[in-house]
C-alpha cells in the first residue's frame, strides 16, 4: 500500500446547531470517507459518524490484498447501513435517520469509489477536474431523464431531496467504480456544502492555480476560496495525493 498525503478540513454551517458532516482519513489503509447526516434532523451528526466508522472498520477487517474488491466494499456499505438503522431503532425520535457516504479505497494507484448520496468525489488530473460520482438526488435524476434542464434544476424547489442514502431503507445499493491515481493527481472529497458554495469550474480553477504541494495546504486554499466566514451549510473537504515518500518507490 502506497503512502498517502491526506488532510481534512470542516466548517459548521450557520443553519445547523451541530456539524452534521463527518470525515475520516486512514493513509495506511488507503481509505478516505466523507459523510453528511441529514441536515436539520435529530441525530444527523451521529448518523454520519456511525456510518463512517462502521464502513472503515469493515474495510480494515478484510484481507489487505482484497480490501477494495467490489463484494467487500458493498458489504462495508451494508454494515454502515445496518449501524445507522440500529441507531434509529434504539430511539424513536431518530426514525428515518440517514446520511450520505462517499469513500475512496486505494490499493497502490488503483482505486475504487464507493458512493451513496450527494457528497462528491473529484479527481483533478491533467489540470482538469473530473467528478467521479453521480448525485443521488431527485433533481439529478430528473435532469438525467431530461424532465428538467441543468439550468432549471438550479431553481428546482426540491433540489436537495436525496433519492438514495444510508440508513432509511433496509437495503441500499452503492455506486462502485474504478479509477487510477497518477503521481500528480489530487483527490478531493466534499460534502454538498462546498457544492453549494463553489461551482465545479471554480473549484477546478482553485486547484489549478494553487501552489500547494501538501494536502493540508490545498484544503485551506479551497476553504479560503469559499469566502464565507460562516456558510449556511456545513462544509467538509478531504484532499489526498500520493506522498513524496510513495513517489520515490514508484
Amino acid at each position: 500500500m502506497r503512502t498517502l498525503d491526506c488532510a481534512v478540513i470542516t466548517k459548521r454551517g450557520s443553519e445547523h446547531d451541530a456539524n452534521d458532516d463527518f470525515a475520516a482519513i486512514d493513509a495506511e489503509l488507503g481509505t478516505l470517507v466523507v459523510a453528511d447526516g441529514m441536515g436539520g434532523r435529530p441525530g444527523g451528526a451521529q448518523a454520519s459518524r456511525v456510518a463512517t466508522e462502521a464502513f472503515i472498520e469493515e474495510v480494515r477487517s478484510g484481507p489487505a490484498q482484497s480490501r477494495n474488491e467490489v463484494s467487500n466494499l458493498r458489504n462495508a456499505v451494508i454494515v454502515a447501513n445496518r449501524s445507522v438503522r440500529s441507531l434509529a431503532n434504539a430511539d424513536a425520535s431518530l426514525e428515518g435517520l440517514g446520511t450520505t457516504l462517499s469513500a475512496v479505497v486505494l490499493n497502490d494507484s488503483k482505486g475504487k469509489i464507493v458512493h451513496v448520496g450527494d457528497s462528491r468525489i473529484y479527481l483533478f488530473e491533467n489540470n482538469k477536474l473530473r467528478q467521479l460520482t453521480k448525485d443521488h438526488t431527485l433533481v439529478a435524476e430528473l435532469v438525467e431523464r431530461k424532465h428538467l434542464t441543468a439550468e432549471s434544476a438550479k431553481r428546482y424547489p426540491l433540489k436537495n431531496v436525496l433519492s438514495r442514502c444510508v440508513g432509511p431503507q433496509e437495503i441500499v445499493e452503492p455506486d462502485i467504480d474504478e479509477f487510477e491515481l497518477a503521481a500528480t493527481d489530487w483527490l478531493v472529497l466534499t460534502t454538498d456544502g462546498l457544492t453549494k458554495a463553489l461551482a465545479p469550474e471554480h473549484l477546478g480553477n482553485i486547484i489549478k492555480n494553487s501552489t500547494a504541494t501538501k494536502a493540508e495546504q490545498l484544503c485551506r486554499d479551497i476553504m479560503g476560496a469559499v469566502g464565507i466566514e460562516e456558510p449556511s451549510d456545513d462544509i467538509t473537504i478531504v484532499v489526498a495525493r500520493l506522498s513524496e515518500a510513495a513517489l520515490e518507490k514508484t
